[in-house]
């Protein structure tokens, strides 16, 4: 595969070097110099008149000719020929240089236009317009050494600016990507904004995100209909989430993220309260650029990267990109690493002058020894005070994660106001995995009370996605009116095979006092090579889906009137239908499967109402304020009731409201936002009746015994705040604060009420938390012009988590399927409850420009060596440490 990848990106870099356009002719003078500039969004004219002076240069053109065009506006270091280039994106008009330091402009030649960059007309990016770095995408942030945006999808499915979005939303750019090292998935979403980062059982392998007390799961690549990362039934069983999609995702492919917080429904069905992202492809570009990354980190972090894209005929129609990385880590923790490589190819071509045809495709190998459930804690809770270096990594240990993902996108024109999209994804991921892992907390007395446990299996996702949306707008009264139509389709399948914990050692070991049952582990004294951990042999597979599958489809409508010109009216509906299908499969005694039983179907379907609905106003050109509501809505359907009679769905509702501004002449993006969101008629397992020593699950072991209580509702509110962008030439900022109070209201099952003093939704989500990073270049000078000095921090209030432990357990076999279980030996719980103190972590950033081409960047993390918690578990397993203090070392090359 690697040699396949080698030749693509080799032909790539042939094709660009030899079909880059021409340039437009100039002295060799004003080729070779590159020049900061900093053009804010405004009028053509004025643009020009900002690159005539920082670039010498004198404009000859008719005022006419620019008379009512615009440019959305950059920075960055270009030569003059680039700014220009940037600045007429789009406009229909080219230049040429009379010599030195006369630049003409003049009406493009039909057929060879630049479009580098979108213009914005009266304050919004038309359709088909492209990204200032010469894609085709319009929220492009690549080139643009910006913080923000000036536009971007999610929450619309059409280009908008963050202030026409009337919902809470943010976006991580390229550039920010850049300075704060951010090259995987978890990393960038541990800078969101509100976003909580809570490690799972495979610790960074697994982490999941939280925000606004409920977990995220929706995932759009480039708008299109969302990745299944989860079952979306909430109580759904607890195995079917293996096979589902791990967002093991490198930063490299991707351009930036669009963030959205709370329930985005009316796009995307059935899927998480708690926000929605918008991972955007980086895209081909219309002219020759490589660029080159090496980075040399803590705990033998090692990276590189190569990035390559340009036109490769038909006088640039046809253009192609593509991406290799690779990756290789161990840990501040002993004994644990990984081995991470991702490839991407796409290619794009104007097949008409009005139809873009995308196509590409994905790549990721992952291969790591992973610790497996992280550190336990004492009984009750208290701290085992070991070194942050300690791990229980057992080092047959391993997880192969591979996945393959092919794309297309075809974009249509219709006339001078509409645009039709269709995007078709295929995706395959297969996991393969086999661990040891310890569960249990430790007596104070004895240090003992951790046991090991294995788990061995495969299981695999196969994902069919599409989204096709017709969008535009028309004028009524003179004021712009905008409709957008579509549907989307998700089919999620594939299953695999699970063989269940505790299975692999129980019968392997006998105690002293003759008990059979997990092998003891001191935690304290933990030795890999001691032989009772030795690896066991696989056993036959005690849980298996071969037919597990979920599909959802949707149709949705969304319009925006302006009864008024600074009024805005938005509202959509959609129809969802959910089904899903999983295969009963029954055991004997030994875990051997002895029956493959008939399919189980279960479906539903809907229509949203209350419809979701915003206003906007427009207090200025540059300020608004908006009131939104969308609703929750999530099917529960392979639960019954103790009638066997299937329960009904989760519903709520969001309301939002606050201010969006766009300052410093659009170079910067401020939002304050206040909500309130309620969700209610959660399916749980009351711990009562008959199938109480089976949790719950009927003996066809697909549907548990629930109960629905409507006195019991989940309540989240608070405020967030998110400024991005510059504040002065060459000082950029983000800064993002978000106040959570999410709790339990109402009574319980058993009429008590959610009176005691914290009953929090997610206790491990801090009411207050602060995100700010922020980067300065110097701007005069003959060194320090080349320097950029940067920093931030990360701080939280006081986090916890309560609950009780299990310190001993009687083996014996399920009733209902016949497997080995563990049951708690009656009076064998302890209670605890522990919490993690407000903290915070800071960073410093210290970059140099070599030459025009390479740059060198040190990034320095948790610079005060500062001790925590960055998830905390319970009592017998699932604390993990933040990492220590720690660098990176990063060389970028630019051509």
């Amino acid at each position: 595969m690697r040699r396949v990848l080698c030749s693509f990106v080799a032909a790539l870099l042939a094709g660009a070097a030899l079909n880059s356009p021409p340039a437009v002719a100039q002295s060799t003078a004003t080729t070779e110099s590159r020049i900061r500039f900093d053009i804010p969004a405004g009028p053509l004219s004025g643009a020009l008149n900002r690159i005539a002076e920082a670039g010498g240069v004198q404009f000859l053109y008719s005022s006419a000719l620019t008379e009512g065009l615009k440019s959305s506006g950059f920075s960055g270091t270009f030569t003059v020929g680039e700014a220009i280039a940037r600045v007429l994106a789009g406009t229909g008009l080219t230049y040429r240089f009379m010599d030195a330091h006369t630049v003409a402009i003049q009406k493009a030649v039909e057929g060879n236009t630049r479009t580098l960059g979108p213009v914005q007309v009266e304050g919004r990016v038309g359709s088909g317009t492209a990204g200032v770095n010469g894609s085709k995408d319009p929220t492009a942030t690549e080139d643009t050494g910006s913080y923000t945006s000036s536009a971007l999808t999610v929450g619309s499915k059409t280009v908008q600016s963050m202030r026409e979005t009337p919902r809470s939303v943010s976006v991580i750019t390229q550039q920010r990507m850049e300075d704060q090292n951010l090259t995987d998935f978890s990393s960038v979403m541990n800078q969101a904004t509100g976003v909580t980062t809570v490690f799972g059982g495979s610790g960074p392998l697994n982490a999941s995100f939280v925000s606004r007390g409920f977990n995220l799961t929706q995932i759009q690549v480039d708008g299109g209909a969302p990745l299944a990362t989860a079952g979306i039934h909430p109580s759904n069983s607890t195995n079917n989430s293996y096979a589902f999609y791990a967002q093991q995702l490198d930063m490299a492919l991707y351009d930036h993220i669009e963030f959205l917080r709370g329930p985005d429904g009316l796009f995307n069905g059935y899927g998480s309260p708690g926000g929605s992202i918008n991972l955007v492809r980086k895209r081909p570009l219309d002219h020759a650029k490589v660029s080159i990354e090496g980075a040399l980190a803590s705990w033998n972090n090692q990276r590189v990267m190569l990035d390559a894209t340009g036109p490769l005929g038909f006088d640039g129609r046809f253009r192609g990109r593509g991406i290799v990385s690779y990756q290789t880590q161990d840990y501040f923790y002993d004994d644990a690493k990984t081995e991470h490589t991702t490839a991407s190819g796409t290619l794009e071509a104007d097949v008409t002058p009005i139809s873009t045809v995308t196509v590409g495709f994905e790549l990721t190998n992952q291969s790591a020894v992973p610790w497996v459930n992280g550190l336990p804690r004492y009984e009750n809770g208290d701290d085992l005070g070991l070194p942050r270096s300690a791990s229980v990594v057992f080092p047959w240990n391993r997880r192969q994660l591979d996945t393959k993902m092919i794309f297309a996108q075809l974009e249509q024109e219709i006339g001078s106001d509409w645009t039709a999209k269709l995007k078709v994804t295929r995706l395959h991921q297969t996991n393969d995995q086999k661990y040891g892992a310890i569960s249990g907390p430790v007596n104070p007395v004895t240090h003992l009370g951790p046991t090991l446990n294995g788990s061995v299996g495969t299981v695999a996702t196969l994902q069919k996605l599409a989204e096709f949306t017709l969008s535009g707008g028309f004028d009524f009264f003179g004021l712009r009116q905008r409709v957008t139509v579509g549907g989307n389709y998700v089919e999620d399948g594939d299953g695999g095979e699970y063989r269940a914990s505790s299975a692999l050692f129980s019968s392997k070991y006998v105690s002293p006092t003759g008990t059979v049952g997990p092998p003891p582990v001191d935690v304290f004294n933990f030795n890999p090579d001691d032989p009772t951990y030795a690896e066991p042999a696989s056993i036959p597979p005690t849980l298996q889906y071969a037919n597990l599958g979920q599909q959802q489809w949707g149709t949705y409508m969304n319009f925006e009137l302006m009864p008024l010109k600074r009024l805005h009216f938005i509202s959509g509906f959609r129809f969802s239908h959910y089904s899903g299908v999983i295969q009963n499969v029954t055991f004997n005694s030994q875990g051997v499967i002895t029956g493959v039983g008939s399919l189980s179907r279960y479906s539903t379907h809907d229509f949203s109402w209350p419809p979701s609905y915003s206003l906007v106003y427009d207090l200025s050109p540059v300020l608004s304020v908006y009131g939104t509501y969308a609703d929750v809505y999530q099917p529960q359907i392979n639960a019954v009731d103790y009638s066997l009679n299937r329960v009904g769905p989760v519903t709520g509702g969001n309301f939002e409201g606050g201010f969006k501004s766009e300052l410093f002449d659009g170079k910067t993006n401020a939002t304050l936002s206040l909500y309130r969101q309620e969700r209610k008629n959660y399916a749980k397992f009351l711990d009562v009746g008959a199938y109480a020593p089976t949790n719950g699950f009927l003996p066809d072991g697909l549907r548990r015994c629930c109960y629905t209580n409507s006195n019991q509702v989940d309540l989240s509110q608070g405020v967030d705040l998110d400024i991005t962008g510059q504040l002065l030439p060459g000082w950029q900022l983000s800064a993002g604060y978000a106040y959570n109070m999410n709790k339990l209201t109402g009574s319980d099952a058993y009429g008590a009420n959610f009176t005691g003093p914290e009953r929090p939704l997610v206790s491990l989500s801090p009411k207050h938390l602060l995100k700010v990073f922020t980067d300065y270049r110097f701007r005069s000078g003959e060194w320090l012009r080349n320097l950029s000095v940067g920093g931030g921090i990360i701080g939280q209030t006081r986090a916890f988590t309560s609950g009780s432990a299990c310190t001993a357990y009687d083996y014996g076999t399920d009733p209902v399927t016949g497997r080995e279980i563990a049951t708690c030996r009656p009076g064998a719980t302890v209670p605890f409850q522990f919490a993690q103190a407000r903290y915070a972590t800071g960073s410093l950033r210290v970059a140099y420009q070599i030459d025009r081409n390479w740059s060198a960047s040190l990034n320095l993390e948790n610079i005060t060596d500062r001790r925590y918690y960055r998830t905390m578990g319970i009592s017998s397993q699932g604390n993990w440490y933040g990492d220590p203090r720690n660098y990176a070392l990063t060389f970028r090359g630019k051509f």
